[in-house]
């Protein structure tokens, strides 16, 4: 993707994004609680059923956006649980300015022990304390955290509120004015304003999801998507071709299911589904595909066409013994490469931190390296693939096991995988680039976001959720990936499996 369609790729998710943004926080707290207490023990029928054809994208957003907020809704008013009950908390207006729509304000959080909030946390904002059920507020309204300074005595946070008015409906722009958002747009644009608040939720997969559906019409295979049906499914053209030892590897190891699933991962279909019972070695499978597509060529190299060479003149022996002597100079003194170690991952060594596997070998004669996203539903499903490659490895195109450089990116990752968590990763990064930094100028360019890129750009396989693919991060990559691998893919809701699919990837695995 050019750098011109990925502005505009850009433009237009922010567009769909602060829409989002703003239905969600024109919504009226009270009501909603009213609203679900109401439809207790009945159906929903304005919502539209799930289609197995949509006739073009507009269908398929006219179906899955009402769900997508409804399930924002139901969430919104879940009932905590005992240990999730957050209590009101006192704040203090210290900012606040208004943009593009929205106001913001910032005022200071006291955060116990136990408590977080976050980026995309849903707070509830209100002059008053009040419980659900109870005497009626007159001035509140839902708040988007954007930023949490953590690094004051007291940490700032900082909000955004639409305050506009109500949306009538999803598909249209149409506000009505509401006489409770006018009186928390009269009362907040003071300083020194006392503010009640209490965390709700959390936006970030459900804007996510939202945004999935709504930028359908930009994934690859979209038709696919839509229909259901296309020239991918069927055609039985191999599109990869495997070496000699990692296909004996694949049909000594493997029973005939598992190996017709690996071999459909080498045709030239779009999409392919693997589905089986569990106990039946699904993860042993997804280690064997990714054996077989990181170190497959396409077809046409493997073509039965001939070249007549033309022989240069042939040079005397004494010309020929001095060309090899400088062309390798181990044969007469020492090997330059074994005068130089690698270090933190260079030269084509990976880190096995947490397993005995070797790293990759440098002296690997393929001409293509792919790269491979793996998600799934949930951290202990995808911690659960990622320990299987650790501990297992993956097989080369000489069926040689070693372990590739991977990274996990997200949310609580489990202890048996830290080593390759992207936090971790940051830390040997950060340390590495301060011991080997002469002034303190090359480590201040060094941010964040730019050593979270750097690492993922390196990585051959990275392992997320299905909603952290969605992440800002991986928008700032220099490579995309070639093949995207969900895992359980029967557990995730449709929205879900198209958030990793906006990473333009070429090929797509659904294993459940």
């Amino acid at each position: 993707m050019d750098m011109a369609m990925k502005k505009e790729l850009q433009t237009q998710e922010e567009s769909v994004i602060c829409r989002f943004y703003k239905i969600i926080l024109s919504w009226d707290y009270v009501a909603l609680k009213e609203s679900k207490e109401q439809k207790k023990g009945t159906a929903e029928l304005s919502l539209m059923k799930v289609k197995n054809r949509y006739t073009d994208v507009d269908d398929y957003i006219a179906t899955y956006e009402p769900l997508i907020f409804e399930e924002a809704k139901s969430q919104i008013t879940k009932e905590k649980e005992e240990e999730e009950v957050t209590d009101w908390k006192l704040g203090v207006v210290k900012s606040w300015n208004e943009a593009d729509d929205f106001h913001f304000i910032e005022f200071p959080c006291e955060i116990n022990e136990g408590e977080s909030i976050s980026q995309n946390d849903l707070l509830l904002l209100s002059r008053d304390k009040f419980a659900d059920g109870k005497i009626l507020p007159t001035f509140y309204a839902f708040a988007l955290v954007e930023h949490v300074w953590k690094y004051f005595a007291t940490p700032l946070v900082q909000v955004r509120l639409y305050l506009a008015g109500e949306f009538l409906k999803y598909n249209t722009d149409d506000v009505k004015s509401c006489p409770r958002l006018f009186n928390m747009r009269s009362y907040i644009c003071e300083t020194e304003r006392q503010l009640y608040f209490r965390k709700q939720c959390s936006l970030s997969t459900i804007a996510r999801e939202y945004l999935a559906i709504r930028t359908l019409g930009c994934l690859p295979h979209k038709d696919l998507i839509l229909s259901a049906v296309g020239e991918d499914f069927g055609t039985k053209v191999d599109g990869w071709k495997i070496p000699t030892p990692l296909r004996e590897y694949v049909e000594n190891s493997f029973n005939q299911y598992q190996r017709e699933a690996i071999t459909a991962g080498l045709s030239s279909k779009a999409f392919v589904l693997i589905q089986g019972p569990p106990g039946t070695g699904k993860t042993q499978t997804i280690l064997g595909i990714l054996s077989t597509i990181l170190h497959a060529t396409p077809t046409r190299v493997h073509s039965n066409r001939t070249y007549e060479l033309r022989q240069r003149p042939q040079l005397p022996i004494e010309e020929k013994l001095r060309h090899w002597r400088l062309a390798s100079p181990w044969l007469t003194g020492i090997n330059p490469r074994d005068s130089l170690m690698p270090k933190d991952g260079d030269d084509g060594f990976y880190p096995t931190t947490g397993n005995e596997l070797k790293p990759e070998a440098v002296i690997s004669s393929r001409k293509y390296h792919g790269r491979v996203l793996v998600c799934a539903p949930s951290n202990s499903a995808l911690d659960e693939i990622v320990l299987r490659v650790l501990n297992g490895g993956v097989h080369d195109e000489n069926d040689r096991v070693y372990c590739p450089k991977i990274v996990r990116i997200g949310l609580k990752a489990h202890h048996s995988v830290k080593a390759v968590s992207l936090d971790e990763l940051m830390k040997q990064k950060r340390s590495s680039a301060n011991k080997s930094s002469t002034n303190k100028q090359s480590t201040a360019g060094c941010n964040d976001d730019s050593i979270r890129a750097a690492i993922l750009d390196e990585a051959t396989i990275v392992f997320s959720t299905l909603s952290f693919s969605g992440s800002h991060v991986f928008s700032k990559l220099n490579r995309g990936f070639d093949v995207v691998i969900i895992d359980e893919a029967a557990q995730a809701v449709e929205p879900a499996t198209l958030v990793p699919l906006a990473n333009q990837c070429k090929k797509v695995f659904l294993v459940g």
